[in-house]
């Protein structure tokens, strides 16, 4: 593909994060022409078109594929249908991004990497933690060395559930076990299981997880307490929650020189030395023409688009499938239902 030309990108599933995150990203994106929306709700994906101007609106994922000229396909669909449709659109011949959770079985997020890595696909999953400022700050004072080794760490996210997200309310198919299939696990547990390897840059040696529900009307795992253990040693907990309307995103992490504690705000840094010192950092967000946070998401998608392999982006889908492998290892191990 020749500079001036743009990567031809379709949206499947319109939902919240499609609206708020990737198409804006995708629409100022100078090197990205969005051409299609597909929804199965097709009036929902026709106001989108309209606001956007994007030419093209389909309900059909099939005539979607079969019809369009498509280099890059975002996938926001239901978490039980990421690996048929991320399969469809990479036979198709386009490269995919896919929102996480990778998929909702070992087999299919096998699949996924496995027909990426055959096809010659980019294959990136959207574990956005990844490219916060405040997180890539985060790893680099770990790296140098400021706080000494990491000996344990505890991360929290927690949330009011998706009722306050989802563009469906109290609807929304993250709280049906049929189409969200992992709950509070693979909503809020996958982003903090696969930042903190990233983050420590280590592999998960063993992790065990308990769940709950606590609300009515809900087929899932509304809240979890994971305990994990890194192969070089640390040890960390997981507290995940759609029941907490307040919010708690902090993370500390406990090094043998000090702590290093983030996610008070969304942008600090708080470091305490043993010797006493202490001091703070705030990372600098970016911005969208509309005022929204930039994700990063679409860059990386573009820039692995460019480079014509995923295995080098930090979102690559070979390390999602190492956390998604974590989770599946030890899922329900401390189940108060095995309903």
């Amino acid at each position: 593909m020749s500079i001036s030309q743009r990567w031809r990108v379709a949206v499947i599933g319109c939902g919240k994060i499609a609206q708020v995150r990737h198409i804006p990203e995708l629409v100022e994106h100078p090197g990205v022409e969005l051409v299609a929306l597909c929804d199965q709700n097709k009036k929902r994906a026709k106001a989108l078109a309209d606001q956007y101007r994007i030419p093209l609106v389909f309900s059909s994922v099939k005539e979607l594929l079969g019809s369009t000229d498509l280099d890059g396909a975002v996938i926001c669909v239901p978490n039980a249908l990421h690996a048929d449709v991320g399969l469809q659109a990479m036979r198709a011949g386009a490269h995919v991004l896919v929102e996480k959770p990778l998929a909702t079985t070992p087999r299919d997020c096998q699949r996924l990497v496995e027909t990426a890595d055959r096809l010659n696909k980019v294959l990136l999953v959207g574990h956005n933690q990844r490219l916060h400022p405040v997180y890539r700050r985060v790893k680099e004072i770990v790296r140098e060395g400021t706080i000494g080794p990491v000996i344990q760490f505890t991360a929290n996210f927690q949330h009011g559930g998706p009722e306050g997200w989802s563009v469906d309310g109290a609807g929304n198919w993250f709280l049906d076990r049929e189409l969200s299939g992992l709950g509070v696990l693979g909503d809020l547990g996958v982003h903090k299981i696969d930042l903190m390897r990233w983050l420590l840059d280590d592999a998960i040696a063993d992790m065990q997880a308990f769940t709950g529900c606590r609300r009515d009307n809900v087929q899932v795992e509304d809240h979890a307490a994971l305990l994990l253990r890194l192969s070089g040693g640390c040890l960390g907990t997981i507290n995940l929650s759609w029941c907490n309307p307040l919010q708690d995103h902090r993370m500390v992490l406990y090094g043998e020189k000090g702590n290093l504690i983030a996610g008070e705000s969304m942008t600090g840094i708080r470091v305490v030395l043993h010797n006493g010192e202490t001091y703070t950092e705030e990372a600098e967000l970016f911005f969208r023409q509309d005022k929204g946070i930039r994700s990063g998401v679409i860059d990386e998608f573009v820039r692995a688009m460019q480079a014509g392999t995923g295995r080098d982006s930090v979102l690559n889908g070979h390390d999602a499938l190492h956390a998604m492998e974590a989770l599946f290892r030890q899922r329900g191990s401390g189940k108060e239902d095995e309903a």
